[in-house]
């Protein structure tokens, strides 16, 4: 048997291969198949270096290609982003390193368990520590619904665990020339359970959802519109959107729907007009008998300095409120933090909840709704050409592990419907049309699933594994 750690002129090709596909490994210009082939053989490359050597050539080749793929798709420049890009590349490559070192001495398939933990230890670190939560991890650059079931079974651990594996298998048997009896082996210990996984999801998939459903509608705005409501201060076309909301409620009523929200910030005032407002959309929901969330950006009169307010107000068919929800996790610039409380209603049509845009990118904060059967989740969003259609299935996944119908409204990006099983319903691209309002038709039951019921569990067995591997190595560095 060729020695797997030999040294061969082959490793700068595995570099190369490895590289190009970087550049569709996430960020701008996803291609799922590009990662798993990424880390294949950049894994494959460092095998034939040494360990440090290898790692800072993965560094500058995660670097050069971060620059590239996510520009635009970060909300910043300059030093700062460069800087990013570099720290990006580094933690990523440090999986890399480690595996390379614990490969040396462990050389059964348990070592194939190596780089997918490591992969979800780093993940699960930067998705509880991230400003940016769960965006731009690598759960998020697949589309295949039968394999995003396992979402909720295991949060998006599990889809970072199978792609990482794969890669790591694969190496694994291409240590050993892959010999039939290696090839039997991961057969047994990888094929059955991916096999297993993707059968789970494709009987998820086919069984029928039978509930009865709900016609809500999310609203737009016009690309003329668009600019006005990045004002600093509210004006007379602001005023102008404000009234031509509450118009498009009532033609979205006259078409069926029972719910209308609209998009984030899209209703621009001043704290001292906020009350005339909301008395003009109780009336407006009492004679349509509808549900209006209103996505709010208010700013106080009382304290001309202080932060405009990101909000949603729901007002019920009789003209109460029903609970307001300030946005919590908001990107730098934008308004005042809430306290990051998720509130609820129950109406004739299920559960129904809201988050505000940048909210759903955060697990951690959505996880709060396990305990709440929510049935609908309704986000007023914002975004950019950039990050679109990207940051709406972001918050598809969401959906998936805690087990809600979504729509999710967003200027300047794709307006989209779920269902529980992340299954697009509808959709409305902003930069594609100029219609200003999205029928969904929701189911009005949600499923609960196993993931809010035991939460990051899969992610913690990978970080314990982790654990005992590194035990386990130090112990035989000692013992020598």
């Amino acid at each position: 048997m060729k020695n797997p750690m030999t040294k061969n002129n082959y490793s700068y090709i595995y570099l190369l291969i490895g590289f190009v596909f970087l550049f569709f490994f996430n960020g701008r210009w996803i291609l799922p198949i590009a990662a798993f082939i990424a880390p294949l053989f950049l894994i494959r490359f460092l095998r034939y270096q040494k360990p440090f050597i290898g790692f800072l050539f993965i560094v500058l080749a995660g670097w050069i290609s971060n620059i590239f793929i996510w520009k635009g798709m970060m909300p910043m420049s300059g030093f700062f982003y460069y800087f990013l890009m570099f720290m990006m590349s580094l933690f990523t490559a440090l999986i890399f390193l480690i595996d390379r070192v614990y490969s040396q001495k462990f050389k059964g398939i348990i070592s194939t368990f190596i780089f997918p933990s490591t992969y979800v230890l780093m993940e699960f670190i930067v998705v509880s520590t991230n400003p940016s939560g769960s965006y731009g991890t690598l759960a998020h650059t697949q589309m295949s619904l039968p394999l995003l079931q396992i979402i909720s079974v295991t949060g998006i651990w599990g889809v970072v665990f199978i792609i990482t594996w794969t890669s790591s298998t694969i190496n694994w048997l291409w240590d050993y020339s892959f010999q039939k009896s290696k090839i039997n082996l991961a057969l047994l210990i990888y094929g059955i359970p991916l096999f297993s996984i993707i059968l789970f999801g494709q009987v998820r998939l086919f069984t029928d959802i039978k509930d009865e459903t709900v016609r809500i509608a999310s609203i737009n705005i016009t690309k003329m519109d668009s600019q006005h409501i990045f004002n600093d201060q509210p004006d007379a076309n602001n005023e102008q959107i404000n009234r031509t909301f509450l118009d498009n409620c009532h033609i979205a009523a006259m078409s069926n729907a029972k719910i209308v929200f609209g998009i984030e910030i899209m209703l621009n005032m001043t704290s001292d007009k906020e009350g005339e407002y909301l008395e003009r959309a109780k009336a407006a929901a009492k004679n349509d008998n509808i549900y209006i969330g209103l996505p709010l950006l208010i700013y106080p009169t009382d304290n001309p300095r202080a932060r405009p307010m990101n909000k949603i107000t729901w007002i019920s068919p009789r003209g109460e409120i029903l609970f307001t929800y300030f946005k919590a996790k908001p990107t730098p610039g934008e308004g005042n933090y809430g306290d990051g409380i998720i509130k609820f209603f129950d109406s004739p049509y299920g559960r129904i909840s809201s988050s505000i845009c940048f909210d759903m990118d955060f697990p951690s904060l959505i996880s709060q709704v396990n305990k709440m059967n929510i049935d609908i989740m309704l986000v007023p969003g914002n975004d950019w050409q950039e990050i679109t259609p990207y940051h709406t299935y972001v918050a598809s996944a969401r959906a998936i592990e805690q087990g809600f119908n979504m729509v999710r409204a967003a200027s300047r990006g794709l307006s989209a419907s779920f269902n529980y099983k992340g299954q697009l319903l509808s959709s409305m691209n902003y930069y594609n049309t100029d219609d200003l309002i999205l029928y969904s038709d929701l189911p009005t039951k949600g499923q609960k699933t196993i993931y809010s019921i035991i939460g990051d569990y899969f992610a913690w067995m990978c970080i314990i594994f982790l654990i005992i591997i590194s035990a386990l190595f130090i112990k035989q560095k000692f013992e020598k």
